[in-house]
């Protein structure tokens, strides 16, 4: 494999350094700023699936749900 740039990738450890915890931190407050639901769209529950198609269907269709909803809800409006 071939290494572009000079930045190393520090290998994993048992104990997480500080900054990275700090960047961590960082990282899962934007997300949840991000969102203004929080929801994935999909309801809690057992799905069985006849194809992987139906599955990516129904997968696509409860993000669209979930964008959507924070779309109206950072509108102000209501669904």
């Amino acid at each position: 494999m071939r290494q572009v740039g000079k930045r190393r990738i520090r290998p994993i450890s048992a104990v997480p350094s500080s900054d990275a915890l700090r960047a961590a931190a960082i990282h899962q407050a934007t997300g949840r700023t991000l969102a203004a639901v929080a929801t994935t769209g999909i309801r809690k529950g057992i799905y069985r699936f006849t194809s992987h198609a139906e599955m990516n269907r129904h997968t696509d269709e409860a993000l669209a749900y979930a964008v959507a909803l924070n779309v109206r809800q950072r509108r102000g409006s209501r669904a």
